[in-house]
């Protein structure tokens, strides 16, 4: 069974982790608390704080777990140019209210 779970927040306990089959590629954020992962082929473990993202480059198994509680996001990562979402970011903050320049008409030579 397959299970989308990049619009929800996943809630994470002590000594019960989660384990992921296939997951290269996807971002694994941590939205609360410390949060453990090992993830076969990488090597070494990645632990992550509140607002940290990892992705995930290995394609073996992924176990993540939570020191303590702690909460998760699962998703693809952003392929976004850089200028686009702070773009996208002052959209947000401004709304329309971003100052434009106005545009001039072309100016045709005979």
């Amino acid at each position: 069974m397959k299970i989308d779970v990049s619009a929800s927040e996943i809630r994470l306990i002590d000594n019960c982790p989660i384990t992921l089959r296939g997951a290269r590629g996807l971002r694994i954020t941590c939205t609360a608390g410390t949060i453990w992962i090992t993830v076969t082929g990488e090597t070494g473990d990645t632990f992550l704080g509140a607002g940290q993202s990892h992705v995930v480059q290995g394609n073996g198994l992924a176990i993540i777990e939570s020191i303590g509680s702690g909460s998760i996001r699962i998703g693809k990562p952003d392929n976004t140019p850089a200028w686009r979402s702070w773009l996208a970011r002052l959209r947000r903050l401004y709304g329309d209210g971003l100052p434009t320049q106005p545009r001039r008409a072309p100016v045709l030579h005979p």
